[in-house]
């Protein structure tokens, strides 16, 4: 017989919470009556002054000055700048003091600038880096607490600090949200390629859950149905994460394959201050819609988009209804060399009058079929124009033209917002502004890859990696604010040099016209402000 465990019974020790006795009776009308009415007291923080960690004979910050390590002082001055009453709002007076929030953040964010972000990194990284040690006061939180703290301050993260942040970056490095890129990337999520289901082992899976009774498949049976519809919603799918569904089974940029990952995007102005990003799990045109939302058409007056957002008629509509300009091309640049092998759509002239197309050789496309479209799928109306047989049966371009009997065209509801964007897309200066695009958000994602190390997520769901990325994000507007801070130093040093080269140079003039005179006054003086060199023959 298996031998019965037997439950081991370990004592509990209750800390006494009354209120403790005085050490003299004279204190016992000082004691704290509760009588149910709350006390407002202050609250208290761990909030230690860097100023007294010693390097030596000196102060941390002047030894951080003379290595060149200014931009822990510039980081540490940036988040005092900051509003952290939402976070303080969190904590109750009562109890022993929390670390400062605002110091918790600096760690957490001055790591990411340097490329740690593992927990247990972060631990590490905050006892033995001076400049985190400048920037956190010394403060020495172990991986839970710094887990606890991210997770605790998920909202004010994302949405309060990362809204001062970029305002203080656009403050410090003088721009504005006037001009706007948009790109994205597909970045890797944390769930492994291995743990992918396929829609028919996910079918076969269900299929015995309904066969299999009993309370404890429920939960199971609840998770199945979760995956299938998530799965009906994406068409394209063949595989899901059960572990992961909010993971799409994308192709990444780094030829690595197809992986769990999501598609990240962010919007960048003219100093590379990202001022909004998203994540979706599969596409990239629903995240910018909905950057588009929170864009305010006063402040933004252009948006610069590649190629990729140019198919989209919604996202083309709301900039128009916004007010901003887009400049968006049709093709990419890696295919402006390589024609389709068929005569693509814009080389055919729509007639609004006559409502038809003129095709390259001058024949005309009648509209045969009008369809009215179906909001709830997403299709939109639509007129379909066809040439004659007659026409396209003696075309000497038939061959490039079409693989049908006569060339047809769908003229879909929108069409126009996309002909008057080719057209300005056609004039010089819109190109010119558009040469900017790569230079102004094409750099974000090259920072957090190779600077930050952000090429896989490390947290899961659509709310874990959006809080990382907007980490990430919020270390990397902070790195520009000190990359523009370490900028106008180096001017004032510079500028510092030209005046000191610029009085050498007086003070040589000087030298020389009082020569001059005084060799005019005494005849036979020899003078010259220059040193002379010793010949090698006398030494």
């Amino acid at each position: 017989m298996p031998m019965k465990l037997k439950r081991i019974k370990r004592p509990v020790v209750r800390i006494d919470t009354r209120p403790q006795m005085p050490l003299f009776d004279g204190d016992r009308d000082a004691m704290p009556v509760r009588d149910g009415t709350a006390v407002s007291r202050p609250l208290r923080f761990v909030e230690p002054d860097p100023r007294e960690i010693r390097f030596g004979a000196l102060g941390l910050d002047e030894h951080l000055k003379q290595m060149g390590v200014t931009d822990a002082l510039v980081v540490r001055e940036l988040l005092a700048r900051c509003d952290w009453s939402a976070f303080e709002a969190r904590y109750a007076p009562d109890g022993r003091p929390s670390y400062a929030p605002r110091l918790m953040t600096g760690i957490v964010l001055f790591g990411l600038r340097r490329g740690v972000s593992s927990l247990r990194e972060l631990e590490r990284f905050a006892r033995t880096d001076l400049g985190c040690m400048w920037v956190s006061g010394g403060i020495t939180p172990d991986h839970s607490v710094l887990g606890r703290f991210i997770q605790r301050h998920e909202a004010e993260l994302s949405r309060e600090l990362f809204a001062a942040v970029v305002d203080e970056a656009l403050k410090r490095t003088g721009s504005n949200r006037d001009r706007l890129a948009g790109d994205g990337t597909t970045l890797e999520a944390m769930s492994s390629r291995f743990a992918l289901m396929k829609r028919e082992a996910l079918a076969q899976w269900r299929e015995r859950l309904g066969q299999s009774g009993g309370d404890g498949a429920e939960a199971e049976r609840a998770q199945v149905d979760q995956l299938c519809a998530v799965l009906a919603e994406r068409e394209q799918a063949k595989a899901i994460v059960p572990a992961e569904p909010e993971a799409g089974l994308l192709r990444l940029k780094n030829g690595r394959g197809s992986r769990p990952a999501y598609e990240a995007l962010v919007l960048a102005n003219k100093a590379r201050v990202v001022v909004d990003a998203q994540v979706h799990s599969t596409s990239e045109i629903a995240p910018m819609k909905e950057l588009l939302e929170r864009l305010d058409g006063e402040q933004t007056q252009e948006l610069l988009l590649d190629a990729g957002f140019a198919n989209d008629f919604e996202l083309i509509e709301r900039t128009v209804a916004q007010e901003i300009s887009l400049l968006c091309p049709e093709r990419a640049e890696t295919t402006q060399g390589k024609e389709p092998r068929l005569i693509p759509l814009r080389e055919f002239r729509y007639d609004e009058e006559r409502d038809g197309y003129v095709c390259p050789q001058g024949k005309w496309l009648r509209a045969t079929n009008r369809c009215a479209g179906n909001a709830a799928e997403g299709r939109r109306p639509y007129v379909r124009y066809t040439a004659s047989a007659l026409d396209c049966g003696g075309c000497v371009r038939r061959a490039t033209c079409t693989d049908a009997k006569v060339r047809s065209i769908q003229r879909t509801q929108g069409q126009e917002y996309k002909e008057a964007l080719r057209v300005v897309m056609a004039q010089p200066r819109a190109k010119r502004i558009f040469a900017q695009r790569k230079a102004m958000v094409e750099p974000v994602f090259s920072v957090l890859r190779e600077r930050q190390g952000l090429h896989r997520f490390r947290r899961k769901g659509l709310a874990g990696v959006r809080l990382e990325l907007r980490l990430h994000l919020i270390a990397y507007n902070i790195s520009r604010a000190v990359a523009y801070a370490q900028r106008r130093a180096g001017r004032g040093i510079f500028g510092l040099i030209q005046q000191l080269l610029g009085l050498a140079s007086a003070i040589v003039g000087d030298a020389q016209r009082i020569g001059s005179v005084a060799k005019r006054m005494i005849p036979g003086l020899r003078y010259s402000p220059r040193p002379r060199l010793i010949p090698a023959q006398a030494v």
